[in-house]
């Protein structure tokens, strides 16, 4: 086989998103709908692990040496060729909702939509990372022209908006927005917003001769009312936006950040301390967890589990949160880093845990050392019953030390 030539590999934040998913085995791309996607792998009518593993495995290694599908159909091959799994198969459905149907993974025309459907997800949820992290400087999003050759109207009427990086509009449009949709976004600063908006430009000409332009603007154009969906598989119904093809209506990135939290807490509560730290600290590695608190509305992170500490302040769980105003508070005002705060899990596992210094019986104080570095948090049980973490930070031994002696606390400092 031919070597291929390398390209340039892609940023950590879109390889970390697509290895950051974990498998499901699915007949239909029905199984897995909208959000989910975010956080699963899958391919429709491998319900064998095998089979799926050797195409996530393979995207990957494509993914990470940044090649394109010419380079990854010869790796997806000689996978499914050792499986059987290249030319027509017979598929079974699990569930039995639908009759077994004729499969050839070797179609051309199937292999192209699996690789790019997956690769321009993750390209999409990493351009939004960035675009989170560099909001400060380039706080807007333009949609801009597709490079398909025959692009969709409902698409091409997208193209000129130009909206806050935070704005809902970028929930439900940041492409791709359908099956083989080539659309993109491109981070511009407030000047140039302000520059294009409200102007025309000519960009080619129809067969009739007439010019095609764009309108730049900052308003979302109206392309009708939304269409409910029934998923047929699931039953699920959604509201989706007009001009998006149904499961393609969620932005990946944002998806990635706030499913992360939502699909955890319950797992979470019911967990034995030794998974649950497993996996709160594998969530705090996560680059898109890390990008909650840059997000506009309060999210409450998993930040730990400690089953006793919740029963002695009388909590419905034992997981502990930190809301994301209290980390960027931290980082903005005490100078902070996000990583500090993968601390957490471990600290509050593993801190020792003093009564409040200030005397509230709803409070504990949690101190944990680090080397030489005492961290300290305070974790509240709120009206509802929920441990939570109002405030972290590192703490000065001399301070702490007479704090401890005031409450007849003896705690080596390592000093």
């Amino acid at each position: 086989m031919p070597s291929a030539k390398r390209s340039f590999a892609p940023p950590q934040e879109v390889t970390g998103y697509f290895d950051g998913k974990t498998n499901r085995p699915a007949f239909s791309w029905l199984d897995v709908w909208a959000e989910e996607h975010a956080y699963r792998f899958t391919v429709a009518k491998a319900t064998e692990l095998d089979l799926l593993n050797a195409f996530r495995r393979t995207i990957s290694q494509a993914l990470s040496d940044g090649q394109g599908i010419d380079s990854w159909r010869p790796l997806i091959q000689a996978e499914l060729t050792k499986l059987g799994w290249w030319g027509p198969r017979l598929v079974m459905d699990p569930t039995g909702q639908d009759d077994p149907v004729r499969v050839d993974f070797s179609n051309p025309r199937r292999l192209k939509t699996i690789f790019w459907s997956n690769v321009n997800s993750a390209r999409s949820a990493g351009q939004w990372e960035r675009a989170q992290r560099s909001k400060k400087f380039l706080p807007y999003a333009l949609y801009v022209a597709t490079t398909s050759s025959d692009p969709r109207p409902e698409h091409r009427a997208l193209v000129g908006t130009i909206l806050p990086v935070d704005h809902p509009f970028w929930r439900s449009y940041w492409p791709p927005n359908g099956w083989g949709c080539k659309c993109q976004v491109r981070m511009i600063s407030a000047r140039e917003a302000e520059r294009l908006i409200g102007t025309t430009r000519i960009v080619g000409s129809k067969l009739d001769g007439s010019d095609i332009t764009i309108e730049y603007r900052d308003t979302a154009p109206d392309l009708g009312p939304p269409v409910d969906v029934i998923n047929r598989r699931t039953g699920e119904r959604s509201s989706i936006p007009a001009g998006i093809d149904p499961g393609w209506h969620t932005n990946p990135g944002l998806a990635r950040a706030s499913t992360l939290i939502a699909n955890l807490e319950a797992q979470l509560a019911e967990a034995a301390p030794v998974d649950a730290n497993r996996v709160l600290t594998e969530l705090w590695a996560d680059p898109y967890l890390r990008l909650a608190p840059l997000l506009p509305e309060k999210v409450w992170l998993p930040a730990g589990h400690n089953p006793a500490l919740a029963a002695e302040l009388g909590a419905v769980s034992p997981v502990i949160s930190i809301p994301t105003n209290v980390i960027t508070d931290r980082i903005r005002v005490h100078s902070m880093a996000i990583t500090d705060f993968a601390l957490l899990p471990e600290m509050l596992r593993a801190g020792i845990i003093l009564p409040d210094m200030a005397g509230s019986a709803k409070t504990r104080t949690v101190l944990y050392r680090l080397g030489r570095t005492i961290w300290r948090a305070f974790v509240v049980a709120s009206s509802n019953g929920y441990l939570r973490v109002n405030s972290m930070h590192q703490q000065d031994h001399k301070r702490l030390r007479q704090k401890l002696k005031d409450m007849g606390i003896d705690w080596p400092l390592g000093d």
